[in-house]
């Protein structure tokens, strides 16, 4: 080998060598598989959407639900330390501010504190070895309320929504980028069920969430409905945002799957006509909502014994032949949601159905699951602990143990 020759070579070994340190502790993807230090990585977790809001003390139904700030945060804790101590592999929950009296409390005023309490909830996830899917929810979701401007807002960087948006996606990312303590980052919650969806006239925010003082409008306008394509610039640009940021994390939706409806809300919006799709449109809208640069698929799913929709993920031989759908397209999948409706909690309360759908989706060797929900009162019918639902948890540990432990 020449000089040059040998040159280049010992340069690329340097940047392959770089590379490979850079991707160590941190998730990556290849093809539909997920990998970890170069070994395949697949994992479930729970959700606790308001793990940071009742941890700060910042969430609307604190008192409702514990009585005290002090009692919401002991109960946050204990749901990290049962995650860790029963071999969940992480938590999904909603990382936005909150409602705009939400915002008002600790995140408008005090954002240094805000994110000095967001810091412990992380030190607390890695001291008892859960990692965290923090699901941004700035597209718009509540900014837009906050500043009485329209959901359309975001698509416009001259707005403070769209301001607001992206200044708290760039904090939080640029906060967390070097920490594998986020599993990945999520845009949002079910973005997608709200696409082609008319919301003039629909009522706004109560005014209980707001703080005292403000008038909020009654109604929503046209110009706060999001169409199929406005979502997908938003998921395009807001990825492409946080990978500038962030070279070491993977992005993932958020979304539950498009509406059964989805072809024909695309077709007619605003004056809606329904109509069904059919299984082959439904999977195809469902790829197209995923769109590059996302990295992992999203979608949810809540196990029903009776299923009146003849789409929509609730038989598991549909969700199988959407995730292989995903999967002969080179994509990972994550079930964000993964769960039961109520009827399923009344007839099975051992969960023995999830357990059976957990066998089918290791077979087919989805990546990521996340139970709901984790130790979250305000849905009593849902809530689960490792005492409430042992078996159930017992196989998440097996799982876990065979799949994600490294």
């Amino acid at each position: 080998m020449t000089k040059y020759g040998l040159g280049i070579g010992l340069a690329c070994m340097a940047a392959m060598s770089a590379l490979a340190a850079s991707a160590e502790g941190f998730v990556t993807a290849d093809g539909p598989r997920l990998l970890l230090n170069g070994a395949e990585y697949r994992a479930i977790g729970v959700n606790v959407p308001h793990l940071h809001q009742a941890y700060m003390g910042t969430w609307l139904h604190i008192d409702q639900m514990y009585g005290s700030n002090e009692a919401a945060r002991a109960t946050m804790v204990e749901a990290i330390r049962d995650a860790g101590e029963s071999n969940v592999a992480f938590i999904r929950f909603f990382a936005n501010p909150g409602y705009p009296r939400d915002m008002d409390l600790l995140f408008i005023p005090d954002p240094e504190r805000y994110w000095a309490r967001m810091d412990e909830i992380f030190a607390l996830c890695r001291e008892h070895g859960v990692k965290l899917i923090p699901s941004l929810n700035a597209m718009p979701n509540f900014f837009a309320d906050y500043y009485q401007e329209p959901k359309q807002a975001i698509l416009d960087p001259d707005t403070k929504t769209y301001q607001a948006c992206y200044n708290y996606i760039r904090d939080f990312v640029s906060r967390y980028k070097d920490d594998p303590t986020v599993l990945m980052w999520e845009l949002g919650n079910e973005a997608m069920l709200g696409a082609d969806v008319d919301r003039a006239g629909q009522q706004a925010l109560p005014p209980g969430c707001f703080s005292d003082g403000v008038e909020p409008r009654a109604e929503y306008t046209r110009e706060d409905s999001l169409t199929f394509d406005m979502l997908l610039r938003i998921y395009r640009d807001q990825t492409a945002f946080i990978k500038d940021i962030d070279p070491n994390h993977l992005v993932t939706s958020g979304d539950a799957c498009v509406r059964p409806e989805c072809t024909s809300r695309r077709e007619t919006f605003p004056d809606f006509k329904y109509r069904n799709d059919t299984l082959r449109e439904w999977i195809a809208n469902n790829l197209l909502s995923q769109p590059e640069p996302l990295d992992v698929a999203s979608y949810h799913w809540y196990h029903r014994f009776e299923d009146p929709e003849p789409l929509g993920g609730h038989t598991v031989d549909t969700l199988i032949s959407l995730v292989r759908a995903t999967h002969a397209a080179r994509v990972p999948v994550f079930i964000g949601e993964f769960g039961q409706d109520a009827d399923s909690h009344e007839r099975d309360p051992r969960a023995d159905s999830l357990i059976e759908t957990i066998d089918r989706l290791e077979d087919e060797e989805v990546s990521l699951i996340a139970l709901w929900v984790w130790h979250f009162t305000w849905q009593p019918e849902h809530t689960m602990t490792s005492d409430s639902r042992p078996e159930l948890i017992a196989r998440v540990a097996a799982f876990n143990a065979k799949h994600a432990d490294q």
